[in-house]
């Protein structure tokens, strides 16, 4: 049975900008990690996505409403999706005691507590910076 493993945000960005600099690299990853793992996304990251690729902030060139749902269609039918429970919820609670999580560090901690109430230790991010120290988490990087 293969492992599970979670995919942030910024994994998803990168493989759908064909113009980001780390598309390829993200690619080749993707793909060795995908013929041996389980692939998780959750809601958050969905919506995350949404934000992200529809900005021209962010993205050099931004998705439409038809393009960026059609994405999020696209990687729901792909990706298994956590959804974001009461158990998530406690989860979330009991890790910003913990780690005295605080601002924008709530949202990588809800994506820790996800991993947790699903039983999946790995996470494949390009911020591994923003994970590091969190017991029971595996990163996998590029």
């Amino acid at each position: 049975m293969p492992d599970s493993l979670f995919l942030d945000t910024n994994i998803l960005v990168y493989l759908a900008n064909e113009d980001s600099p780390f598309h390829e690299l993200v690619l080749d990853k993707f793909k060795a990690l995908a013929s041996e793992n389980d692939l998780w996304i959750s809601r958050q990251v969905l919506r995350e996505y949404a934000v992200v690729m529809t900005r021209s902030e962010s993205v050099e060139n931004p998705l439409s409403s038809e393009e960026v749902a059609s994405d999020i269609k696209k990687w729901i039918e792909k990706f298994r999706v956590a959804d974001e429970t009461k158990e998530v919820t406690a989860k979330l609670l009991e890790l910003i005691m913990l780690y005295n999580f605080k601002g924008k560090r709530i949202h990588d901690a809800n994506i820790i507590a996800t991993m947790m109430e699903n039983n999946i230790q790995k996470l494949f991010t390009l911020n591994a910076n923003d994970f590091k120290g969190i017991d029971g988490i595996e990163l996998i990087a590029v």
